[in-house]
């Protein structure tokens, strides 16, 4: 049952309020049945992702975690179990690291090794989920940008050489303007966002002036990281253009001022409720309007009202989500007029706050801090947490978001946004009117759109799944009737062991629980026949959907598009042998100490050779005894009767020729693993990655003598605090002499997002 209220307009006294709402009711429900998007039916994520670092040097381990929020209200989601996780090269079709990792009720967490062989350059770390990607849409990824150096040096001398390019380069402006509400309808109180920014895509700082043909009407200038505002009324036909100060060529003409049409305006924004200003002009085939406020999908609230020249429309939204609304203006079609982009409780959040920690620690000195988490009103509430600590020299600059700005912002916004924090930072006074500026001038659109292809659009087409599908081939056709094929999965060891039934047609599926065995498991089909065993490689299923589909810029990491198929890295894929795993105990010429377990049955077992027990020479192979309890030795030396004739029966020593014999050092059959896994049976393939701890020195029980050049000193991506909203965390500073930065971000049960960052120096 879809929720929403009905507001009369304020001021339509020759109305009767009943008799209104009895005729605009039925359009209501339609328009918010129409309208109420995909959220009630299908359920979406939205993933957070986030490293300990953002500089690395080749042969660092990378740690990273990943929040699976639900997209509509932001809590830990529980409807994904598997995050997919690839690392690509920017620029660059070449995927250098991808694996699976599990996620546990919204949280996700593991490492990537990057090798010293890695080359210098920018890379994109990239997460899927089932929930969250989807094949009919442009696609979003959950992304974060690395920067990978082959030594420390090279970080400082690359930021240096970054101010340095961005001091003296040449600023080439693009400048776009946008009207409030959509459109410039002459007659009409317009206002007017703008935007500047250099074809590097930084803010530029401009002023400039409003020209109606030669006339100067206004001067203006940018507030906030390019943007800024001016309010103007437009006249029928004129042409109005804009020229920046300090270059004659940057001049750009307005958007076609329309004759007649509707203006919508936001006048208030306060934390109960919500009053825009609807100006119309000249359209008396328009009677009714209808207002309706939307947050991520979710129709909050409708309002009906007739036109007039001017009318103020108050919303609600005490109740209502924080984050970006929509705002949309509709006639009595049902057709959208006019949309604004409003933020609702800007100043609620999940408040994160540190105590305990000082401006300066000794080397390999114990750092304590407390953590304590509240809601709005300061109540304290638990949270779950990832924290990060490391020296600020592999921090990269033009990296502010957070998780807070990650979602209220960049999930919910068409393209990159310049420092996306500053609008959640309290010491910005001027925050809260910068972020109306980001939301005229980056959230705006025109309404070509309609009912059918806005629902066309919010089909799901899931591209992954948490279960793997797999099937069961026979290698030979004809034989008995189909029938279910037995699998077991375990791992090496077989101390985790679990059964599974292909269906009649070879069938069955690759679950969670099964990818939890090992980081490689082991799959073994009983039958007299021979199969062949496939398991789906999500992987491909991901490089088919992102070439085939248009991509969104909300994230600086993009990839072309029509991308050809990513180059073999020679990790290991599915379906293929064991190749480049490193395991702590082998057997001789395997990468896994189960195949080497099987190599020694199938010599032993199934190995027919023998040496004779009656000759004193112990002849490999007697052809007199034809068979024999004593298996040779392998790297033995024994000797082989080689002649033609026929032996009827065993001699005494000396009775072969010495031409009929000969000498042999032994040697067991040798097995590939393709051959050991087909004589079993078996295939073997990837798990979840295999965890690992960070690695965290105590200095009260270690040797304090030994150097620590540790440049991350604290890496835990799941803190919880208790139900006094408490936590205390505690590690050692390292021998690096400088400053290092703490970041602590997370989420509430209630789905409440917070950040607080810390810093100190080791002297």
């Amino acid at each position: 049952m879809i929720k929403y209220l009905i507001y009369l307009v304020a001021g339509l006294l020759s109305i009767a309020s009943r008799s209104f709402s009895q005729v605009t009711r039925p359009e209501m429900d339609q328009l918010a049945s129409q309208l109420d998007s995909f959220t009630q039916s299908n359920l979406r994520t939205s993933v957070y992702l986030t490293t300990s670092k953002d500089i690395y040097v080749s042969g660092e381990d990378l740690w990273f975690n990943a929040f699976v929020l639900n997209a509509g209200d932001f809590t830990l989601s529980a409807l994904d179990n598997t995050l997919y996780l690839q690392l690509q090269r920017q620029g660059s079709d070449s995927v250098v690291w991808q694996e699976m990792y599990p996620v546990s009720n919204g949280l996700s967490a593991g490492h990537v090794y990057l090798p010293d062989t890695l080359p210098k350059g920018l890379y994109n770390l990239k997460a899927y989920t089932a929930h969250s990607f989807f094949a009919n849409q442009p696609y979003y990824y959950a992304g974060c940008r690395i920067e990978v150096v082959n030594a420390p040096q090279q970080i400082r001398a690359d930021k240096l050489s970054r101010q340095k390019q961005a001091a003296t380069g040449k600023e080439d402006i693009q400048f776009n303007v946008f009207p409030e509400g959509g459109y410039l309808v002459a007659g009409l109180r317009n206002k007017v966002a703008f935007k500047a920014v250099t074809r590097e895509g930084r803010p530029a700082e401009i002023k400039g002036t409003l020209l109606q043909g030669n006339t100067p009407v206004l001067s203006f200038k940018s507030a906030h990281a390019g943007m800024g505002s001016f309010l103007f009324t437009p006249e029928k036909d004129a042409v109005y253009q804009v020229k920046l100060d300090g270059n004659s060529d940057s001049v750009y003409t307005l958007p076609v001022i329309q004759p007649e049409g509707v203006v919508m305006q936001l006048i208030r924004n306060d934390d109960d409720s919500l009053v825009f200003k609807v100006l119309s002009r000249h359209n008396p085939n328009r009677h009714k309007f209808f207002l309706r406020l939307q947050v991520r999908g979710a129709v909050q609230s409708i309002a009906a009202g007739a036109f007039g020249d001017s009318l103020a429309v108050g919303i609600p939204v005490r109740n209502a989500p924080l984050g970006i609304a929509e705002a949309t203006l509709f006639d009595d079609q049902l057709r959208p007029l006019a949309e604004r982009l409003v933020y609702l409780h800007p100043e609620r959040k999940l408040n994160v706050s540190l105590s305990q920690v000082k401006e300066q620690y000794a080397q390999k000195e114990r750092v304590s801090v407390k953590i304590k988490t509240t809601d709005p009103d300061g109540n304290p509430v638990p949270a779950a947490l990832s924290v990060r600590v490391y020296d600020d020299l592999f921090n990269n600059e033009r990296n502010s978001r957070n998780i807070v700005s990650y979602y209220y912002l960049s999930t919910q916004l068409r393209g990159s946004i310049y420092d996306p924090a500053y609008y959640f930072d309290p010491s910005n006074k001027d925050r809260k009117e910068a972020l109306d500026l980001l939301l005229l001038t980056q959230g705006w659109r025109r309404y070509t759109w309609n009912v059918d292809a806005l629902r066309a659009e919010s089909r799901q087409h899931p591209v992954l799944s948490d279960t793997l599908d797999a099937h069961a081939t026979a290698i030979k056709k004809g034989g008995k009737e189909k029938q279910p094929l037995s699998l077991m999965l375990f791992n090496y060891n077989k101390s985790v062991t679990q059964l599974a039934i292909a269906d009649n047609n070879g069938a069955f599926h690759v679950t969670p629980d099964h990818l939890a065995i090992g980081p490689r498991f082991f799959i073994r089909y009983f039958s007299d026949k021979d199969y062949t065993i496939q398991v789906a490689d999500p992987f491909t299923a991901i490089r088919q959907a992102e070439a085939q589909a248009r991509p969104v810029g909300i994230f600086p990491e993009r990839i072309p598009d029509n991308r050809p198929p990513a180059p073999d890295t020679g990790f290991l894929q599915y379906g293929r042998t064991l190749k480049e795993i490193n395991v702590a105990a082998k057997g001789p010429g395997f990468s896994d100490r189960y195949l080497g377990y099987l190599d020694s049955i199938a010599k032993y077992e199934g190995n027919t050779d023998y040496v004779c027990r009656l000759n004193p020479k112990g002849y490999l192979n007697c052809p007199w005894c034809k068979s024999g309890t004593t298996k040779p030795v392998e790297g033995q030396e024994y000797p082989v009767f080689v002649g033609t004739r026929t032996v009827v029966s065993h001699e005494v020593d000396g009775w072969f020729k010495a031409e009929e014999v000969k000498h042999v050092v032994y040697h067991y059959p040798k097995y590939t693993e393709e051959e050991l896994l087909k004589k079993f049976k078996m295939v073997v393939e990837k798990g979840y990655y295999q965890s690992r701890e960070f690695y965290e020195p105590d200095y009260d029980k270690e040797n304090p003598a030994v150097a620590d050049t540790r440049n991350t000193l604290f890496w835990k991506p799941v803190v919880v605090t208790d139900k006094n909203g408490e936590a205390t965390i505690q590690f050692y500073s390292s021998d690096i002499r400088r400053q290092f930065i703490g970041i602590i971000e997370g989420a509430s049960g209630e789905g409440l997002l917070g950040v607080d960052k810390f810093n100190f120096k080791v002297r």
